[in-house]
């Protein structure tokens, strides 16, 4: 208990110092112009330092007020969108990227900087061609190009050639089926041959049409001469990258796998060294499916856990981050206050009873709360899961609007699957897949993953989990001879798990416990 109490006191004047030196920070930020924050706010987003980057920003963007042009207009229009660069590249905060990019945005429109617009579109079309990406949202994708296509226009008009070769970047990353005929103006003898990136675009334009005419090697050809070109002032691994993956799409379309493999493990690596986190775990996705077609299933299982690490890392990674988000909030809050104190001492003594009586209510808070918490985790997670499966309903509804099938059908369908799916000797048999499904009921796999989709709001490999879990559920249940001895191990095989992992990761999906969990409580029950 000692320990304990030690442990939240530490805790407590950490936080209590750290705020101490924010608004500290903040006093002598605010003393200086917005050119020379500005600046110190890139170089800071150049050594990769956020947290300093985003309070720089974050002062210059607060100190416009009114609605004319000019110089202080214009340095919260960048700084906004400085803001929306950091949220986006280090935290991986889509919500605060988009806030801060459509406030720029607004402010551009409002006060007609249609030399700073181009600047803030690049960027918005790069966050909703993520997002796009993420959630497999077309209408978000066609957003995303349609403002690049704006981007690229005006950017030509005005001759800011460095934005339009970041524009086109960002619209031909990956993007293998782009419609070309509209973007050859990349092409023009205007564009100064020192353009950052110029070569690197114009071989991706290459490589793309290459590929668009089946013509792979010639492609691979293109993208290879991409890697000695990269000439990005920032972020030019991401480049690199981009020129990896598409060499081995490249030998994907030729079936040459073990050839795709090596460029992707060439990827994974510098996404790896170079931190980029919303690569690795695509890439290690892409990689287990490499090795699935080579029929290499080890290296495939240790792909696809390592995709799994990567998403986990990416996620305790974000929660990491909040302290240093917190830290840019705490500078917004104590601004006023921090311009009223005469002297640091008297902070501190405010700190020392602040920490004081925080500790108090911890203890005797600490009680309560542990007695709620499991009842507001259920509470938050079925708020959470009510939202995803609305998204992931839009995105359903969308997918299917041109289907063939009608109401009648997909409720015959529909009972049938759940009749199916509800037969554990069917669905417990490893080898129980979509093309199992649909010949029990008499159907297509197409028609059977529409109406699983629009009904369940998930997969199939997420509903056959979702039913094998209730079955594993049932058995751990059963109080006769036939499963009250049998491991977990030998749960998850008897219901078509074919790995202790994959039966832990989706029980605890489902449930919201793990296996020896659940069973622990149903044998207090017993």
């Amino acid at each position: 208990m000692h320990r304990f109490i030690i442990t939240l006191l530490l805790a407590v004047c950490t936080l209590l110092l750290n705020a101490q030196n924010a608004i500290e920070d903040y006093d002598s930020l605010s003393q200086l112009p917005s050119a020379v924050l500005m600046e110190r706010g890139r170089n800071f987003f150049e050594q990769r330092v956020p947290s300093k980057a985003l309070a720089c920003f974050t002062i210059v963007s607060e100190r416009y007020e009114g609605h004319r042009r000019g110089q202080d207009a214009e340095a919260c229009i960048r700084a906004l969108n400085n803001c929306g660069c950091v949220y986006k590249f280090f935290y991986f905060d889509y919500v605060q990227a988009y806030s801060y990019l459509i406030r720029a945005y607004d402010l551009c429109e409002e006060l007609d900087y249609d030399e700073l617009l181009p600047l803030v579109l690049v960027n918005l079309g790069d966050l909703l061609n993520d997002y796009g990406e993420s959630y497999d949202s077309q209408s978000f994708s066609q957003q995303a190009t349609d403002i690049f296509n704006q981007c690229i226009d005006k950017a030509f008009e005005s001759k800011n050639w460095e934005l339009l070769t970041t524009a086109f970047f960002n619209l031909a990353n990956q993007n293998h089926a782009l419609d070309l005929s509209k973007y050859e103006k990349i092409f023009s003898p205007e564009i100064p041959d020192s353009t950052p990136d110029l070569a690197y675009i114009r071989l991706q334009f290459k490589g793309i049409r290459h590929i668009q005419q089946g013509q792979y090697a010639e492609a691979r050809n293109y993208f290879m001469q991409q890697l000695p070109v990269v000439s990005a002032q920032w972020g030019a691994e991401r480049d690199t990258l981009s020129s990896y993956i598409s060499i081995a799409k490249t030998y994907n379309l030729e079936n040459g796998y073990a050839n795709e493999a090596a460029y992707l493990e060439k990827a994974l690596k510098i996404s790896i060294e170079k931190s980029v986190e919303d690569a690795s775990a695509k890439i290690c996705k892409q990689l287990a499916k490499c090795y699935e077609q080579t029929g290499n299933q080890d290296l495939q299982q240790h792909y696809r856990m390592l995709y799994l690490e990567k998403m986990e890392e990416s996620q305790h990674s974000h929660l990491a981050n909040i302290g240093e988000l917190n830290y840019i909030n705490e500078l917004r809050k104590k601004e006023d206050k921090a311009k009223e104190m005469a002297e640091v001492r008297l902070l501190q003594q405010y700190a020392l009873l602040a920490a004081i009586i925080i500790l108090l209510v911890v203890v005797i808070s600490a009680i309560l709360l542990w007695r709620k918490n499991r009842e507001l985790q259920a509470r938050n997670r079925s708020l959470y899961e009510k939202y995803q499966l609305t998204l992931k309903q839009e995105t359903v509804e969308n997918k299917y609007s041109h289907s063939s099938l009608n109401t009648s059908q997909k409720e015959t369908l529909s009972f049938r699957i759940e009749e199916i799916l509800s037969d554990a000797r069917a669905i417990c048999q490893q080898d129980f897949n979509l093309s199992s499904l649909a010949k029990l009921a008499d159907s297509n796999t197409t028609y059977v993953s529409q109406v699983i989709n629009e009904r369940y709001g998930m997969t199939f490999s997420n509903v056959l989990a979702k039913f094998r879990i209730r079955e594993a559920c049932r058995r751990i249940s059963d109080e006769r001879e036939q499963y009250s001895n049998i491991t977990i191990e030998g749960i998850a095989t008897s219901v078509g798990f074919k790995s202790r992992t994959a039966f832990i990761n989706a029980f605890k999906r489902e449930v919201g416990l793990t296996p020896s969990e659940y069973i622990r409580m149903s044998a207090n029950e017993g």
